[in-house]
């Protein structure tokens, strides 16, 4: 009887298998070497078309009657095979459908009638199984191209002639806006200042940016603008530091002295930003915003209206500005107040969510106990609400357990609740209070809060009603007020300030119901919490050297992929504490702070040009035809969609015909990466620094394959095992 001889399967990539019948294990399979295009590819056919169709739909008319959604798309068959098309020397491409939806709306009778139809949007090419496209027969291969990844990077540098310090931070998008933030001490006068760039146009002072996105006020008929008693008292109700030494006695700026208190007791006490506001000329919000505007539209009128628009449009519209995936993960990790605490001690004890103390005053966070709070932080401990403009919230939604009870609170309902209880039955919008987050912790074990806003519950009394209602009204909303527990209800049994809604127009609290405030803190002094809402922040304060150094961190919640007020609070308060050695200079050589767009975003970027440029000539149509015959075949003409791929297919730096000199050629072709390219670098731009081996390459981007020349550093290869992951890194 013969003996069997065992043996396992190897897996030579995606297709070839070999049985092995070595009894020493000969090692790790081999990689699917083309997985870079196909999986890239693979993710577009299933997300990234979704992602772009999403972004531009719905469409409307100007007069907003007019509607053309998207419903659902669809892949038809290819015409020909991969052989036949390189025979014929045509696409392999395959008929893209998309079923669309009009509502048309009759201004008179408000009747609206809809009408489904699938419209035809051109022939898509097609990837072949072995990562290339046919295209008028010829097999071509996208390039990976290698950038610099979005998020929020620090810097110092040293000027040799002077040795002046510059401290840099910005933050950069993948699409949209850039916002930098630098240090400027060049006038001895002024002192250290810190300016900004936003869009990598002229600089102007810090404060001014602040000031347009609602940390700041507007002169009040009456009112007295050198008074700095109502911001104290104010200040104190909401637990921040009065820092008195600040008041320059014979400022003649109007609400100079306010900035310097509110600066001060957000920002901390740092020469910088006394300096920054010393240099500001601007008194008021509107006038911080034509500022603004002047800055970015030098040749155009500047109105109000305008201002707020263009501030809206360049960092908080998401179809203009888009931080991606990758670029909120980057952002979070870097202005996560987590990484700064490391080597620092707690001025204070630290909660967790559900009330337990997890690092008491006094003990030094090291790196293993930074890893296991990164679990509490993420949970949103330690959150409290900022000054900002309801205009430019935008809240993104995220889901809470119902056991976080310490982070629930003040947090607002992105949905409607309906539970068995008068208590536990809160609509869209509620603030959320200790006694609700009790009672709806017993019905439900999560619930859908809005991320990035949060209300700060402050104490009224006889001394500060009058300052907390004045200035919360102006730099915050409103959004509850509640006494001892239970909503407060004007002299009509209506409650005040039922809900707070984000992409609602707000209507502020009349005169009577400010005079019933006032009574009932009077009469209930410390019973009345007004619930203010603003930009969420993460605060926690660490000793640095003897000295308390207050770090503010993102909303850990937030997920949104446009820039918020937070991520800019975020941003500034890191480049003030990298004044006291707080944070850490990042290099952007690195690979960390790299990522590869594959085939798939690249594709879909162009189909997102595309798509745009026919909105456009959809809204065109809209406005000129007959609206009883529209249908949404009519509207759509695909020609523009056509056209952007078909420009980046022929045409583009980064398509390519494939290298067919042998087998390895043809592989190596596919890994390829490189740095050049559309939103990538120049030869003539690219430096040493670019182009040279960085010891984060070895494993990753073979440190050897670069061709000579011009391009010698550019070009590069990944190694045999090197993936890339969801992000792009």
């Amino acid at each position: 009887m013969e003996n069997k001889q065992t043996y396992h399967v190897v897996h030579y990539g995606n297709k070839a298998t070999r049985r092995d019948y070595s009894k020493v294990s000969s090692g790790l399979d081999l990689p699917d070497l083309v997985e870079i295009q196909t999986a890239a590819f693979d993710w577009f056919l299933r997300d990234g078309i979704k992602e772009v169709f999403n972004d531009v739909y719905p469409i409307s008319n100007y007069a907003g009657n007019i509607r053309l959604k998207f419903l659902d798309y669809e892949f038809g068959e290819p015409k020909y095979s991969i052989s036949e098309c390189k025979y014929r020397e045509v696409n392999y491409s395959a008929p893209l459908k998309g079923k669309m939806e009009l509502e048309v709306m009759d201004p008179e009778t408000g009747e609206v009638i809809t009408k489904n139809e699938e419209v035809f949007l051109g022939d898509f090419p097609l990837m072949t199984p072995t990562g290339t496209f046919i295209i008028n027969g010829a097999e071509r291969i996208i390039v990976s191209q290698i950038v610099r990844s979005p998020g929020a990077y620090f810097d110092i540098e040293s000027e040799e002639r002077t040795g002046r310090d510059t401290y840099k931070c910005e933050l950069i998008p993948s699409r949209g806006t850039w916002l930098e933030f630098m240090s400027d001490d060049k006038k001895a006068v002024l002192g250290r200042i810190l300016n900004v760039s936003i869009d990598r146009r002229r600089k102007v002072l810090s404060s001014i940016l602040f000031k347009a996105i609602g940390l700041s006020l507007n002169l009040e008929r009456g009112e007295n603008a050198f008074d700095t008693t109502n911001m104290k008292k104010f200040l104190k109700a909401l637990n921040l530091p009065v820092n008195s030494d600040v008041i320059v006695p014979e400022e003649e700026r109007e609400f100079q002295n306010d900035y310097m208190l509110l600066y001060t007791a957000i920002f901390g006490n740092y020469e910088e930003v006394r300096n920054t506001l010393a240099a500001d000329k601007t008194k008021t919000k509107n006038e911080a915003l034509l500022t603004v505007y002047e800055n970015q539209r030098a040749d155009e009128i500047a109105t109000i209206d305008g201002a707020i628009t263009l501030m809206d449009a360049k960092f908080f519209d998401y179809r203009r500005y888009d931080l991606t995936k990758a670029g909120r993960y980057k952002v979070h990790k870097k202005l996560s107040i987590l990484d700064r605490m490391e080597g620092l001690s707690l001025e204070k004890d630290l909660v967790s969510a559900e009330g337990k103390t997890l690092v008491k005053k006094g003990v030094v966070i090291d790196k293993e106990l930074r890893n296991e709070l990164r679990a509490e932080i993420d949970k949103g401990i330690n959150c409290r609400a900022l000054p900002f403009t309801h205009t430019f919230s935008h809240p993104s939604t995220a889901a809470m357990d119902t056991s976080w009870k310490n982070s629930l609170v003040g947090r607002i309902l992105a949905v409607d609740l309906d539970g068995k209880t008068e208590r536990t039955t809160l609509e869209m919008g509620t603030v959320l209070t200790e006694e609700d987050v009790k009672a709806i912790a017993k019905e439900f074990k999560q619930v859908t809060v809005y991320a990035g806003i949060i209300a700060s519950p402050v104490k009224v009394t006889n001394d500060n009603v009058n300052a907390v209602l004045d200035y919360g009204s102006r730099m915050f909303e409103i959004g509850r007020v509640t006494l001892n527990g239970e909503d407060l209800t004007n002299a009509d049994g209506e409650v005040m300030c039922p809900t707070y809604l984000p992409e609602v127009e707000l209507t502020k609290l009349s005169t009577a119901d400010q005079e019933t405030i006032v009574a009932e803190a009077t009469n209930h002094s410390g019973g009345v919490i007004v619930w203010l809402v603003g930009a969420c922040v993460q605060e926690v304060t660490v000793m640095q050297e003897g000295h308390p150094v207050n770090l503010i961190g993102i909303d850990p919640l937030n997920d949104r992929h446009t820039i918020t007020m937070s991520d800019m609070y975020a941003l500034y308060n890191y480049e003030l504490t990298m004044f006291d050695g707080v944070g850490s200079q990042d290099d952007i050589d690195m690979l960390g702070n790299r990522r590869i767009r594959t085939v798939g975003e690249l594709i879909q970027n162009q189909f997102r040009i595309g798509l745009s440029r026919m909105e456009r000539v959809v809204k065109e149509r809209m406005s000129i035809a007959d609206t009883a015959n529209l249908t949404p075949k009519q509207l759509t003409n695909i020609r523009p969609l056509t056209a952007a791929i078909k420009e980046f297919f022929s045409s583009s730096q980064l398509s390519q015909f494939m290298d067919q000199e042998n087998p390895l050629a043809e592989l190596s072709n596919k890994r390829r990466i490189s740095a050049l390219g559309p939103g990538g670098l120049t030869r003539e731009r690219a430096g040493f620094e670019v182009r040279d081996i960085h010891n984060s390459h070895y494993g990753r981007i073979c440190p050897i394959e670069t061709p000579e020349g011009p391009n010698i550093g550019l070009i590069s290869y990944l190694t045999t095992y090197a993936k890339v992951n969801e992000y792009g890194f």
